[in-house]
């Protein structure tokens, strides 16, 4: 896979996709581990709780769709306005496996004003630590970035990107380090 802008870019402008471009419907399988029952969940709260316990297995084969997404115009505005920005890469980097990100694709393209797709770097890193993946993929192979701002809803991701941000500072990388924590839909600058 080729992107040809992000050889160029000077930023990359991150945006997770549930709860920060779109809300949509989607749940997990939770399997209990000893009694075999399943239930299913629907927040980061719930998950995060059942994970710290330890006695439960998950399925999130039900998020390999985007059901009924919802644009969240707060985020897309500013993803529109980096997309018309030539020494910006716009990325999509979601938890959900990578299966999903064809329907991500199209439902971009459903917006009521369309998201052009081309040009957009979509990842699915299936829960992976997505501070982690930018270091270690991104910024391993493009020492032209020298601006990252980051959009996502998970404290979690937050604070894995945090963690980069301070390495890069550290080392002068990074120029400029924006992380948006996305409350109820809003950016909020941490």
């Amino acid at each position: 896979m080729i992107f040809e802008n992000i050889e160029t870019a000077t930023r990359l402008s991150i945006f997770d996709f549930d709860e920060t471009i779109a809300f949509s419907e989607g749940y997990v399988i939770v399997i209990n581990k000893q009694t075999g029952d399943e239930f299913q969940i629907s927040s980061q709260e719930e998950y995060d709780k059942l994970k710290n316990d330890g006695g439960y297995e998950f399925d999130f084969s039900p998020l390999d769709q985007v059901n009924n997404a919802v644009e969240n115009p707060n985020i897309t505005s500013i993803m529109r306005d980096r997309l018309e920005d030539p020494n910006t890469q716009v990325m999509v980097l979601t938890a959900r496996a990578p299966i999903s990100i064809d329907d991500i694709h199209m439902t971009l393209q459903t917006f009521d004003k369309p998201i052009e797709t081309k040009n957009i770097i979509m990842i699915g890193n299936e829960g992976g630590n997505k501070g982690e993946y930018v270091r270690d993929v991104i910024l391993s192979k493009y020492d032209n970035i020298k601006e990252i701002e980051f959009y996502d809803d998970s404290e979690s991701n937050i604070r894995d990107m945090q963690v980069i941000k301070k390495e890069t500072s550290d080392d002068g990388r990074i120029e400029k380090f924006d992380i948006y924590n996305v409350t109820e839909g809003i950016p909020n600058l941490t």
